[in-house]
């Protein structure tokens, strides 16, 4: 449903935008553009899977806090037309919380893929809406300490999601951009990792590793 409700927005959302994009001319010459953009971002991720078996609030704090982290990254993207691009996107999510010192999770989800972007540049030329649509590969990585006992569960598993950000251009070759993304996978597999072993675990729907996720971040581009 969520993922539904995501998509709709999106599509909502293009129409208004190329609306409003359009050639600018300033001072009789055409404004050159990049082909180009290298950018940075970092912010705010927050997992969205549905906890489970909560009694105490202690467990609710834990789950406030192993759902909450950080997300950075950074993307290579290439226009060869005005409105549209093909980029490379990395994000890393990280979150760590503590059960009354009694068990830790250190979590690491991360993102590696193509995107599609479209460009909708505003009214005023130095604004444009970027929407991205991504699809790639997803590692995730927890972890955990019991008391004495530590264990690394791993998996991997391809993921989606869709992004929407404001770009707003400071100079011809700086932008500063505000993003909105989604993310969306699960982890079927895993491998529980100690110092004296390693096993493969096989997970159910209903058991399975939800890696869906959003994040707000602040970035900057370079054309």
């Amino acid at each position: 449903m969520k993922n539904i409700t995501i998509i709709l927005l999106l599509l909502s959302c293009l129409p208004c935008m190329s609306l409003h994009a359009q050639e600018t001319v300033r001072n009789g010459s055409q404004t050159a553009d990049s082909k180009w953009k290298f950018g940075v971002n970092g912010g705010y991720g927050q997992r969205v899977f549905r906890s489970r078996n909560i009694v105490t609030n202690t467990q609710k704090r834990y789950f406030k806090d192993f759902k909450s982290g950080i997300s950075y990254g950074g993307e290579v993207a290439y226009f060869p037309w005005k409105k549209v691009g093909f980029g490379v996107k990395y994000d890393r999510y990280q979150s760590k919380a503590t059960l009354e010192n009694v068990m830790t999770e250190d979590v690491a989800v991360q993102f590696l893929g193509g995107e599609v972007i479209h460009k909708a540049i505003m009214k005023n030329p130095k604004n444009a809406i970027l929407t991205s649509l991504l699809l790639g590969y997803q590692p995730y990585r927890n972890h955990t300490q019991v008391g004495e006992n530590a264990f690394t569960f791993s998996g991997k598993t391809m993921g989606w999601g869709v992004s929407v950000g404001v770009e707003h251009r400071l100079s011809q070759k700086f932008a500063l951009n505000f993003t909105g993304s989604a993310m969306m996978g699960a982890v079927y597999r895993l491998q529980r990792k100690t110092d004296l072993s390693t096993q493969t675990l096989h997970l159910s729907k209903d058991d399975s590793v939800d890696l869906s996720r959003f994040s707000l971040s602040v970035g900057f581009s370079f054309f």
